[in-house]
């Protein structure tokens, strides 16, 4: 190879290196005039062939020809990488100054919202929530609760049973059976909430699966005053000081006296409507003092401690704090109901 040789391959070098307007162009090109196939490398390897005289200028003029063909090369990579860069940014380019578009933000069922804001009245007064299993014994469910098998509230509580001689829980209060069974120091103030399950039919008002959250108390010296004391607390930190209330009688199993705690009608404010059925009050808590044969079931001795029991339908009060005819509507996990309760966020 001559010198002449050399210059032409420089030559052609630049006419196709001006012709690259990518980078797998441009590898190609460097394999051509760079790869061990390319014709200065077969120059470098003939580099004995060349006559002594001139060897030393024709293996310089080698050497500053790839020096020269590698720094072209690189200077267009750098170009194109450049071009590339630019091009993508064109591409994702976001105006951060523009409204973005976000997704929807969730927030809470209307039930975890009244669990939450009830559970919220409840620990001012101390009470720490508890939790506790939604598949039962009987023990817990019925017999500790002064619920023996031939009790008549067994059928006011028909649930379901599963294999094992287990059921699902009719009711959240044996939360405070297992807690009594334990027998921590006094005074106790235990919150209970959760899913419980009847075999009722489904209509306007009953579901065979709902929510309650109930709360008790266990110390000494306590009252009937306690009670509606707590009571009274408890429905001015739900609804406000300003709404009326009134306490009937009411009879269950497990408490002895009981009552029942109605609040007056917003929708018809006593006239009577649908809401109440005309009676101008709705019932929200039953509630009254433990039963001395559940103080005794558990070894408590009744004339040395008392307790109050007080519990309601979280799903009931879901489905009046929102205006709901159907209480099923809040398990159908309708999109367009849970929108309009979050005012268009959900």
């Amino acid at each position: 190879m001559q010198i002449e040789d050399i210059v032409q391959i420089q030559e052609r070098f630049r006419s196709e290196l001006g012709q690259v307007t990518d980078l797998a162009r441009l590898d190609q090109v460097r394999r051509d005039y760079l790869g061990k196939n390319s014709g200065l490398k077969t120059a470098l390897k003939d580099l004995r062939s060349v006559p002594e005289e001139s060897r030393a200028q024709f293996a310089k003029l080698l050497n500053d020809t790839k020096a020269s063909i590698e720094a072209e090369l690189d200077a267009v990579k750098l170009r194109l990488d450049e071009l590339s860069r630019r091009a993508q940014i064109e591409a994702e380019w976001v105006d951060l100054s523009m409204p973005g578009i976000a997704p929807r933000r969730g927030g809470r069922h209307p039930v975890t919202e009244v669990e939450y804001l009830c559970l919220g009245v409840l620990r001012q007064l101390g009470f720490k929530l508890e939790v506790g299993p939604e598949i039962e014994t009987e023990f817990y469910n019925f017999d500790a609760l002064n619920i023996p098998a031939h009790h008549p509230a067994r059928d006011m509580q028909d649930t379901f049973f599963v294999d094992g001689g287990l059921l699902l829980r009719s009711h959240t209060t044996p939360v405070q059976a297992r807690t009594l069974e334990q027998r921590p120091p006094l005074p106790i103030k235990i919150a209970s909430a959760g899913r419980v399950y009847r075999n009722e039919a489904v209509d306007a008002t009953h579901m065979p699966m709902f929510h309650q959250l109930e709360g008790f108390w266990l110390d000494t010296d306590l009252t009937f005053a306690h009670l509606k004391g707590i009571l009274r607390f408890v429905v001015q930190g739900l609804y406000g000081e300003e709404r009326r209330f009134r306490f009937k009688p009411k009879y269950y199993p497990y408490t002895e006296p009981s009552l029942g705690m109605d609040i007056e009608c917003i929708t018809c404010r006593g006239i009577g409507c649908s809401a109440c059925h005309g009676a101008g009050w709705v019932t929200i808590i039953g509630a009254g003092m433990i039963h001395r044969n559940v103080l005794q079931t558990f070894g408590y001795d009744p004339d040395e401690v008392s307790g109050i029991a007080f519990g309601w339908g979280t799903t009931r009060m879901a489905s009046q704090w929102i205006g709901l005819g159907r209480i099923k509507s809040l398990y159908e996990q309708d999109l367009r109901l849970l929108r309009a309760i979050h005012g268009g966020d959900e």
